[in-house]
């Protein structure tokens, strides 16, 4: 028989966290549920392998392709069997209703082919600092982080999924506003809840390293090379400026700025190599489409 639903988490080197997120995502799916678990790693170690076998032998786990979350997810979602597709983080924590909450919106016939997001709790004692990130969503405003939504599994593969070129970051942001420009629809579900546990900011290089994906985006929604020279850096500025609006200055602002000056330098520096590197490689086919038919995003995204 044909599951209702495939839970999906993508994981890489995090034995633990995965764990952690199992232990409290399995008691909630009932035995004999027609729900299926598969968890798509990507580790380059046999940590995460070692434990599902030991630990939770009922999932399904998948070798990834390792070239980054999102060609992770899309190695997942082809080998779904579920009509529904859940995705989820390796490090979120469900809340106790959370199964329950998606479940009773995946079977809602109001929803048709929607995309579910569920709502993403930023968790930590040091949650506030700059010098600690995480995805926050408790309300629909702008575009769902990737870590927590449902959408029918023929929704997902006739979208082509995430693109695969965005190895470090964006994958999420490019995917849903395709999906939001295609017409598909979305839904809250606030009761579907996550939380997010604060990871440490990654070294300046890692921050630097995510900017490489607006010029990917930038060219597919048809900047130029000279125009990208001035309009990223000048982008990243600003960026940076926001994370301080509202803040008092104190001790982990004051390193946070100097990781932020840091990540700027090098974005500045890497900028010439990145142009160089994709001015010349094919264009989303779909963004392509989107400025022929005069839906061009302002200021190139940025």
């Amino acid at each position: 028989m044909v599951p209702e639903v495939t839970i999906l988490i993508p994981t890489c080197n995090r034995p633990e966290a995965l764990a952690a997120c199992l232990s409290l995502l399995g008691p909630q799916v009932s035995p004999g549920a027609s729900v299926e678990i598969r968890i798509c790693d990507d580790s380059d170690t046999d940590g995460t392998r070692d434990m599902l076998a030991k630990d939770f032998p009922q999932v399904i786990r998948i070798p990834g392709p390792r070239r980054g979350p999102g060609a992770n997810r899309n190695a997942g979602a082809e080998t779904a069997l579920g009509r529904w597709l859940v995705f989820l983080d390796d490090d979120v924590l469900p809340h106790a209703a959370y199964f329950s909450s998606m479940l009773a919106a995946i079977r809602d016939p109001a929803n048709g082919g929607h995309v579910l997001a569920g709502a993403t709790f930023r968790s930590g004692a040091d949650k506030d600092s700059l010098l600690f990130e995480s995805p926050h969503y408790d309300r629909p405003v702008g575009l769902p982080p990737s870590c927590n939504f449902a959408m029918p599994r023929e929704v997902f593969l006739a979208s082509g999924g995430f693109d695969e070129r965005f190895r470090h970051s964006f994958e999420d942001m490019e995917f849903f506003a395709r999906l939001e420009r295609s017409g598909v629809r979305r839904r809250f579900v606030k009761e579907a809840a996550v939380d997010h546990p604060i990871r440490r900011l990654p070294p300046p290089a890692a921050l630097a390293r995510r900017w490489e994906a607006r010029v990917i985006s930038g060219f597919d929604s048809g900047a130029s090379a000279p125009g990208l020279l001035w309009r990223l850096p000048r982008h990243v500025f600003m960026v940076i400026l926001a994370r301080f609006r509202g803040r008092k200055p104190d001790g982990a602002s004051l390193l946070a700025a100097g990781i932020f000056v840091a990540e700027f330098f090098l974005t500045v520096v890497r900028l010439p190599g990145w142009l160089l590197k994709y001015r010349a490689q094919p264009v989303s086919s779909f963004w392509s489409g989107q400025m022929a038919k005069g839906h061009r995003q302002p200021g190139f995204g940025l």
